[in-house]
């Protein structure tokens, strides 16, 4: 089915919607946790750096509203997690001069993007297999951590299409890298599948959050302190090996489903659970923090803290804002 439609859109035989701004995607061809969102909230960042007014357009994925819905209006006013999605909820917390929509109809949310709030370029989030929407660059983000010659199809797999479908990519990201990571040997097998050029990079943690409160913290803050862990996100491997390089004391970790939303069930299950453990406090992923935020069910927890995490590229990635800089000016052209 999907090589039948990806024919489709190769042939023209489904059409493809265009707005008058550039639009670049950061999308995947697997499920979950490939560090999609910390690429977004760079490239973002770096566009309002140089005087570009972006926008970002996502599904808002398991929001509770439908349609057309404004998270942030770039003028601090912030939906909740619940209305816009955990994850567009982040990114706007995150960059309050930013505007970010949720659409499940792509084409919708980004002609508000640039009729109304008049961005000038459109981060398309999660949009690889979103094809009747036009886009300028499309960048797809491949975790490193996975073995690319072992990858299955949906169900068996975590892949949504074949690796195959990366010689759509104008450039792939490989994210999670770490110092063993065989960043080479990974490069020579994408290129058998795209002409596009690799970029390498990993997510560190920059800073200490403590829930509720706005001031942040060393990352030395939490070296030796017995605290519990607990996590809702795709991949919690990777939070894991971010609390081994923060040197927290884990005494206890629990996992939830991605997107978890947390009941008082799951907080007072919580409690005795670092109550029996010793936990002086506890650490989340900031995707969680953001869910959690919705309520005041988490402050019987205690302490609750939770990296703030960036991307750093590994090598050269100026070839990337080139691409960034060709699409803009193509933009520029059109209109």
């Amino acid at each position: 089915m999907v090589g039948l439609r990806n024919r489709a859109f190769d042939h023209r035989l489904l059409r493809t919607e265009h707005v008058d701004v550039p639009v670049i995607s950061i999308g995947n061809i697997s499920v979950g946790g490939t560090g999609k969102t910390p690429l977004v909230e760079h490239l973002a960042a770096h566009l309002l750096g140089i005087g570009r007014r972006p926008a970002v357009v996502t599904r808002g994925y398991r929001r509770a509203t439908k349609g057309n819905f404004i998270v942030s209006d770039g003028r601090g006013h912030v939906a909740s997690a619940r209305q816009g999605g955990d994850e567009a909820v982040q990114i706007a917390q995150k960059l309050p001069g930013l505007v970010v929509i949720a659409d499940e109809k792509r084409i919708r949310g980004c002609r508000l993007a640039a009729e109304q709030f008049s961005a000038d370029i459109i981060l398309l989030d999660d949009a690889f297999q979103h094809r009747n929407m036009h886009r300028d660059v499309d960048i797809v983000v491949v975790d490193a951590t996975e073995n690319l010659d072992s990858r299955e199809m949906l169900p068996a797999g975590r892949l949504r299409e074949p690796l195959a479908s990366l010689r759509r990519a104008d450039a792939i990201v490989l994210s999670k890298c770490r110092p063993a990571t065989p960043v080479a040997a990974m490069k020579k097998t994408l290129v058998t599948y795209s002409d596009a050029p690799v970029f390498a990079a990993r997510f560190v943690p920059r800073r200490i959050r403590r829930l509720g409160a706005k001031e942040s913290l060393p990352l030395e803050t939490l070296r030796g302190l017995p605290l519990g862990g607990f996590c809702g996100i795709g991949r919690p491997e990777g939070f894991r090996r971010t609390l081994d390089e923060l040197q927290a004391n884990i005494v206890t970790m629990r996992d939830y489903p991605d997107h978890h939303w947390y009941t008082a069930a799951d907080i007072t299950e919580l409690q005795r659970q670092g109550g029996d453990a010793g936990a002086l406090g506890w650490i989340t992923t900031e995707k969680d923090a953001v869910r959690l935020r919705d309520d005041n069910a988490w402050k019987s927890l205690g302490e609750v803290y939770y990296p703030e995490m960036e991307v750093e590229f590994v090598g050269d990635s100026v070839g990337l804002f080139i691409l960034l800089a060709n699409a803009s000016a193509r933009g520029a052209h059109v209109r």
